[in-house]
């Protein structure tokens, strides 16, 4: 270990992600970094999830494992492995997604050295089923732009944050009342009394396929998110005008799915194009 306090606890919720739960895993206990616990809720998989967890309990000693009686969801389960954790920080993990090997190593030498910065995302990559990468998540990299844009789209990518357990502690958590977009309502909490980055390195690998929440539960997100938005504006954290960013996402409420995945796919790669756009932006 780099020094005796252990420094970052990873949570992950799985629920049925017995297809590349194994790969996820692998991606995080060969980390070059090794100073971090693994906090891993099986929110009552019915798969060979929890096959696959009891296997990596007897290999890892950084691993714990809690098993939920009943299925509670992505949110109040990752609550659950926040109140566990005693790490100095908080690191994400999806179990369909993919860290890349110097992912801490390189978040915690910055964090290190930018003790300013409590939540410290990365870029990534955009994986489809097999793997095979589809385009590129660049997104903004000073937490002037990154707060500014929060009103627009999500700026940090979940699976690739780290947070200081402090922070998020004092905001308390994730917000339970969202079963899905709880990341983005985290940030703008997060952002209100705390700085935020994205490190300009690929140091994760985000798998998109039609199993995964955000495609299965995708009005849900809609609506969650227009919520969020409008929480922000009427706190007053953003100007009226911005209203104008709920738009698109009304429009996206009654696109039929088929036209989104295929417009997502496009624009995925199309992205490489103009990366010095999106990065500015």
């Amino acid at each position: 270990m780099e020094n005796n306090k252990l420094k970052i606890s990873v949570i992950m919720s799985v629920f049925n992600n017995e297809k590349y739960l194994n790969e996820s895993i692998e991606s995080i206990v060969n980390q070059s970094y090794k100073n971090f616990e693994f906090i891993i809720i099986d929110d009552a998989s019915f798969d060979k999830s929890a096959e696959i967890l009891k296997d990596w309990l007897n290999k890892d000693h950084r691993i714990k494992v809690v098993t939920n009686k009943e299925n509670i969801g992505l949110t109040k389960s990752l609550n659950k492995a926040i109140k566990i954790a005693q790490g100095e920080y908080i690191a994400r993990q999806d179990g369909d997604d993919i860290s890349l090997p110097q992912r801490f190593e390189k978040q915690i030498e910055f964090l290190e050295k930018h003790p300013e910065i409590k939540i410290l995302g990365t870029f990534g990559y955009i994986i489809d089923k097999q793997g095979n990468i589809l385009g590129k998540e660049i997104l903004s990299t000073s937490f002037k732009k990154i707060k500014r844009n929060l009103i627009k789209r999500n700026s940090l990518m979940h699976n690739s944050v780290i947070i200081k357990k402090e922070i998020i502690d004092k905001v308390g958590g994730y917000d339970e009342k969202f079963k899905t977009s709880q990341d983005y309502e985290l940030w703008f909490r997060i952002l209100r009394i705390a700085k935020g980055d994205n490190l300009p390195l690929f140091l994760v690998k985000k798998r998109y396929h039609p199993d995964m929440i955000s495609i299965k539960k995708d009005k849900d997100q809609l609506i969650n998110t227009i919520i969020i938005q409008k929480q922000a504006i009427k706190r007053g954290d953003y100007p009226k005008i911005c209203y104008i960013y709920l738009f698109k996402h009304y429009f996206s409420f009654y696109c039929p799915m088929f036209l989104k995945m295929f417009l997502k796919k496009y624009f995925l790669r199309k992205r490489n194009i103009f990366k010095k756009v999106y990065r500015n932006c």
